[in-house]
């Protein structure tokens, strides 16, 4: 029985691992994948790179959201901005997004995918990201109407979220527990 509890318990530890990087409930972040486990990479200049505005671990449905994102660095031009579910932007300052009137988001592996843009670096510089709110300093996605107020990846709007040749710059990932310090609890 106990070594039942106790494979129960390590499941629990280790599966909001899969969730990307971010464990935390309705965080926004910036990553280079769809499921939020990459959000540093070196990316060399006139590379067509996709840059994906993920929601991790979603509290409910939901099928809209408002925030900023600004990209800070480069010199990069976006080439497409995609956004997900059909939705339509209502905020027409470039780094303003007040999206709605598409459908519910689906979510895989903890991610559901708000936007993706394709990003080109035209010479081989740091270019930084950051998310913050339209209407206030956090972000906001809402479900059926009803508005969630979410946290950003790195913890502070004024901290970058994602970095590409970001170097020293670069978010560092945490994991809320390894195997390690969980396994550590049964000797």
């Amino acid at each position: 029985m106990k070594s039942l509890i106790s494979l129960l318990f390590v499941g629990l530890c280790i599966s909001p691992a899969l969730a990307g990087l971010d464990p935390d409930t309705d965080s926004m972040g910036i990553y280079f994948d769809t499921v939020g486990n990459t959000n540093c990479i070196t990316s060399p200049a006139f590379f067509q790179q996709s840059v994906y505005l993920l929601l991790m671990n979603p509290a409910d449905v939901t099928n809209s959201f408002e925030c900023s994102v600004t990209m800070q660095g480069g010199p990069y031009f976006v080439l497409s901005t995609d956004l997900a579910g059909g939705g339509e932007n209502w905020c027409y300052s470039p780094d303003c997004y007040q999206v709605g009137g598409g459908g519910n988001y689906p979510v895989t592996d903890g991610a559901a995918w708000l936007a993706r843009w394709t990003v080109m670096l035209t010479a081989p510089a740091e270019l930084l990201f950051y998310i913050r709110g339209v209407s206030g300093d956090l972000p906001v996605v809402s479900g059926d109407g009803i508005p969630r107020l979410c946290g950003v990846s790195s913890g502070d709007v004024n901290l970058p979220v994602a970095g590409l040749n970001a170097g020293g710059n670069c978010p560092v990932s945490e994991r809320v527990s390894s195997f390690g310090s969980v396994k550590s609890l049964f000797r």
